[in-house]
């Protein structure tokens, strides 16, 4: 495979993951959370089981597949129900951009774990990202406190799931970039959420049957199950084979392809302060992304200015 193509197929993974917000607000509309979020990971679980297959799990160092196990996995919980309990569409892209606070997250992260110095830079970039959640919670480009409290208290527990997912993401990059050898068991992990899912479903719902899957469910519930896994799949051969530090930029411009996305799919109207909040959480991962490769990069802007 050409490395064009396998950046290529890496891409097609962040506009895959871009669109899971808004498939699964969808089909948790039609289902209801606890079905939606359980299909929908089982239904990844078997295509990620068959691309590829459980992993060899001799070979993977006990204690970071342990760690990075049941951080993936309370991960994958908080985000898919932060976004199923979602009061609203237009609510459902507000939470998954506070999910979005992650790359910010995973600088400071690295930086707590001594993987990285400290940077004000690092400061900088969290502070824009949050100021674009402020802006976006408040939407009128003044900030109220009593507004954005009142905004939080509509669905507290579905914001505070965001930023528990995007917390613990950022620990868990940093967990597998420290000490995962290279391994990467994420058909085991779906596996696992997956038995949590319908054990919490039987459990809660012991005799209640299956919501009906009929025309108007299965392409949805399709549709979020391939994005979700085929989004894994691709990436995975985009960093290994294609160029990573094209899709790594371009991967922190995942707000603006999801917000898109998610406001084509649930036919949402955003307003023009809502996409000021956009780029501000964007820009902010960006500040954060630079911070941590401007040793990197001010050679290059040193050489495109000798051009010149």
């Amino acid at each position: 495979m050409s490395k064009n193509l396998a950046t290529l197929l890496g891409f097609s993974a962040i506009l895959l993951w871009s669109s899971l917000v808004g498939l699964l607000k969808k089909l948790s509309s039609l289902l209801g959370a606890d079905y939606a979020v359980t299909l929908m990971y089982s239904l990844s679980a078997v295509i990620l089981l068959l691309i590829f297959r459980i992993p060899n799990l001799r070979v993977i160092p006990k204690k970071y597949l342990i760690c990075a196990s049941l951080l993936f996995l309370v991960y994958e919980l908080c985000f898919s129900y932060a976004i199923a309990l979602a009061q609203t569409p237009q609510q459902a892209i507000e939470i998954s951009l506070v999910n979005y606070l992650w790359p910010s997250l995973t600088v400071v992260m690295l930086i707590i774990f001594k993987e990285l110095k400290f940077s004000l830079f690092v400061v900088l970039g969290l502070m824009v990202s949050m100021s674009g959640i402020i802006l976006i919670q408040t939407g009128n480009n003044q900030f109220s406190l009593s507004l954005l409290i009142s905004h939080f208290m509509s669905n507290p527990l579905s914001y505070i799931l965001a930023f528990i997912g995007a917390t613990l993401w950022a620990i868990y990059c940093v967990i597998t970039r420290k000490y995962s050898q290279g391994h990467n068991p994420i058909s085991l992990y779906f596996i696992m959420i997956t038995v949590v899912l319908w054990t919490k479903l039987l459990m809660a719902h012991p005799f209640e049957t299956l919501p009906s899957l009929d025309l108007t469910v299965l392409p949805y519930l399709f549709a979020v199950g391939f994005a979700t896994a085929l989004g894994y799949a691709a990436w995975n051969i985009g960093i290994i084979k294609g160029n990573i530090t094209f899709l790594v930029t371009l991967s922190y411009f995942s707000p603006i392809f999801s917000t898109l996305f998610s406001m084509l799919i649930l036919q949402t109207a955003l307003s023009i302060e809502f996409w000021h909040g956009v780029c501000l959480v964007t820009l902010g991962s960006l500040i954060c992304w630079i911070s941590t490769s401007w040793e990197h990069i001010k050679p290059r802007i040193q050489r495109f200015k000798m051009q010149f």
